[in-house]
């Protein structure tokens, strides 16, 4: 009894703690940080080096960012230090994972998967974008992209499969070199330290605050598919009550 108290408590305690807006940034200077939307909010973590981007594995929890000269890295979440996986051997200022956990990456007009084991890494396809500095899957699959192209940063959508994008519309901001889709919103970061709204439908930015963090890259949970923490909690507790139901009737 005291053992499954002691689960029950566990359960809750580390559900309850997960923020839905929580988003990590990493800074033009090679700085880490744990950025609240909803608040704008944030709390320095340490620093990385420079990420041309960051993304977080929706099923290991694991945190990635890959340099300027193509190496990926796993990123420590309490400090920032950092692990070489390896050299992609491509330029790469975009990352993101699917739900399936899949990393992609896009650089240029390519999209790319990379093997977060060794870094080894493919060409998916291209398209007539350039990406700016990111992607982000929504909480319905689709994958967008921040491309230069137009006369600010334009959003793209992009089919996962090929490669190949549409122009969704221009944004109204430049260097969108962070996204992450969080709470039902696309939200743009730019390394004018402006958190942005972006409309999926059309493209257009809108200014949301000055969240103080020139941003270089971008990513959280908000865009994959995991259940709300308060449902996992309930679950958590449903499994705890069955097994203890079971053994009272045995």
């Amino acid at each position: 009894m005291r053992s499954n108290k002691f689960l029950m408590l566990a359960t809750i305690g580390i559900f309850t703690s997960f923020s839905a807006n929580a988003t990590f940034i990493g800074d033009s200077a090679g700085g880490l940080w744990d950025y609240d939307t909803g608040t704008n909010s944030s709390t320095f973590i340490g620093n990385s080096g420079t990420m041309f981007d960051i993304a977080l594995d929706p099923i290991s929890s694991a945190l990635y960012g890959v340099s300027g000269n193509g190496n990926l890295y796993e990123i420590n979440q309490a400090d920032a230090s950092t692990t070489l996986v390896g050299d992609t051997n491509r330029f790469i200022n975009g990352l993101t994972f699917g739900s399936d956990g899949t990393l992609y990456g896009s650089g240029g007009g390519n999209l790319f998967s990379i093997n977060t084991s060794n870094a080894a890494t493919s060409v998916i396809g291209s398209g007539s974008y350039s990406s700016s500095g990111d992607i982000a899957f929504d909480d319905m699959g689709n994958l967008f992209l921040s491309s230069t192209t137009g006369p600010n940063n334009s959003l793209w959508l992009i089919d996962e499969m090929t490669g190949s994008g549409t122009e969704i519309g221009d944004i109204g901001f430049d260097d969108v070199y962070g996204l992450n889709y969080t709470d039902g919103t696309l939200y743009g970061f730019t390394e004018g330290a402006e958190t942005i709204s972006i409309d999926t439908n059309t493209g257009v930015g809108t200014f949301v605050s000055n969240n103080q963090i020139r941003a270089f890259g971008a990513d959280g949970a908000g865009g994959v598919d995991i259940p709300e923490p308060s449902s996992l909690a309930l679950l958590g507790l449903g499994v705890l009550g069955l097994g203890a139901w079971r053994r009272k009737r045995q």
